[in-house]
């Protein structure tokens, strides 16, 4: 089964990862700044963006990319889509000067986590939807018949 997105569904799924690409965007943003606050240095900002928010991007396109080629993407990607923002916001947890900017600064990673799920997620129904193949349920389906046949 093949069947082509309707240019209003193209449409509509490209204005929905706009907002999504824009929340990564000022959450990448959010955290350079709250870093550059902290410590008055751009360099040291961007290492924690690249390290946070710039895994996280860097993960998210490997998901869609393997997502639109009807692969399932490998768990550690999933994974590291939590794992790398997580680690930058208990960064600006760590570096600030009082509870309510450990609440701000530990959260505003969590953007780029959501934007890139959420476009990985977007791209799998994509797939799905064009295709009639789900990869990701596939590699579920294969796993749970493993655990079966083991026992």
């Amino acid at each position: 089964m093949t069947a082509n997105l309707a240019k209003g569904q193209a449409i509509v799924l490209s204005a929905a990862a706009l907002p999504m690409i824009a929340v990564g965007a000022f959450g990448g943003t959010g955290t350079y700044s709250n870093i550059v606050e902290e410590f008055d240095r751009a360099a040291t900002a961007i290492g924690v963006v690249a390290a946070g928010e710039g895994v996280t991007l860097v993960l998210a396109l490997v998901m869609v990319g393997v997502t639109m080629l009807g692969q399932a993407a490998p768990a550690p990607v999933g994974l590291g889509l939590w794992a790398a923002p997580i680690g930058a916001g208990l960064t600006g947890v760590v570096v600030a000067d009082d509870y309510t900017e450990a609440v701000v600064y530990g959260m505003t990673p969590l953007a780029m986590s959501a934007a890139a799920e959420g476009l990985g997620f977007l791209a799998r129904r994509v797939v799905v939807y064009t295709t009639g193949v789900d990869m990701e349920a596939q590699r579920r389906n294969a796993a749970t018949m493993q655990r079966l046949a083991y026992h």
